[in-house]
């Protein structure tokens, strides 16, 4: 009675734990479908300059310097690359194409942690629930707390093996 007691309750773990999985996968797949939609409005459309914009122009000159840009490290990483006509300022339509990609870039890392989070959570023996993903362009980071140094290291090779991750930084520990 006990072995069938015990079977019982290691069945009912195991379908709990595919419910999980399902659940998370689901739950992953929409926040994807979700951070798609959202890019899909254009604040550049509305009339009269963008309000981000608008809060980084500070003398109000219609333009952001590069002293202004210091306020969005965004702005600020990406300032050359977008001040097309290299006067040291970048226009509204300069500083919308700089948000764009940044745009880009963010659902590109989401995507990426959404991969990275489906593959560890495919994995046999990886508490995936127990690691932490994080993404910055292309980058993964891992952070949280496994039980032995073996699974540690097959959750950096998972997560390297997925597509668009270019480095990955293993913090999980053991405890």
């Amino acid at each position: 009675m006990w072995v069938n007691a015990c079977a019982h309750y290691i069945g009912h773990r195991i379908e709990v734990e595919k419910n999980m999985r399902a659940l998370i996968i689901a739950a992953l797949t929409i926040t994807s479908a979700t951070a798609t939609a959202q890019t899909a409005g254009d604040p550049t459309l509305l009339p009269g300059p963008r309000a981000d914009f608008a809060a980084l122009d500070r003398n109000r000159d219609g333009h952001v310097s590069k002293v202004e840009a210091l306020a969005n490290q965004e702005v600020q990483k990406r300032f050359a690359a977008f001040d097309l006509d290299k006067d040291g300022l970048l226009s509204e339509e300069e500083y919308a194409l700089a948000m764009e990609d940044n745009q880009k870039r963010v659902l590109h890392d989401s995507v990426i942690t959404a991969r990275v989070k489906a593959a560890l959570l495919a994995e046999k023996g990886i508490p995936s629930l127990s690691i932490s993903v994080e993404t910055y362009e292309g980058r993964v980071q891992l952070t949280g707390f496994v039980g032995a140094p073996d699974i540690v290291s097959r959750a950096g090779r998972v997560t390297a093996s997925v597509n668009g991750v270019r480095t990955v930084h293993n913090n999980i520990g053991v405890k």
